[in-house]
């Protein structure tokens, strides 16, 4: 292995680790589902009767993810696909709410009632996790090749 490789399979390990961490927050919105159905419902973007199996399956896929990127080798680009497509959804659903002036948390960490109310934050923190994301999908492939 070139050191070029090297360098990009830290990268690749280094990004994974960071989204996975971030994934395996879901088992807050996993212990309080009334409160992360709450965030999806405030969100305004799904009809009534979405909400509840959205509030409840989001967590699962999160934590899904989070053990693909870290123990499961053959899903690993999966994994990251579907973090990266979550995390432009969930993105542009916090800008558009921005956007309308909402004033709620994200639910993002659980606690949806205690959140502090959209920011220019969340969409930086995002943007940083899509970077990573996107950083360990190229990593991944020049590691490969």
């Amino acid at each position: 292995m070139t050191r070029e490789q090297k360098t990009f399979r830290l990268a690749y390990w280094i990004a994974s680790f960071i989204l996975a961490g971030v994934l395996f927050s879901g088992y807050q919105k996993i212990l309080d589902p009334a409160g992360f159905a709450l965030a999806v419902y405030r969100f305004h973007l799904l009809p009534g009767l979405l909400v509840n199996p959205v509030a409840l399956w989001m967590p699962w896929l999160e934590m899904v993810c989070a053990i693909g990127l870290l123990l499961v080798p053959r899903y690993r680009v999966a994994a990251l696909w579907i973090v990266l497509t979550l995390l432009l959804v969930f993105t542009g659903a916090i800008a558009l709410n921005i956007l309308r002036g909402s004033a709620f948390g994200c639910g993002c960490f659980g606690a949806a009632a205690t959140d502090d109310p959209l920011g220019v934050i969340e969409l930086l923190r995002n943007g940083g996790l899509i970077a990573l994301a996107l950083l360990a999908l190229h990593a991944g492939r020049k590691t490969r090749s």
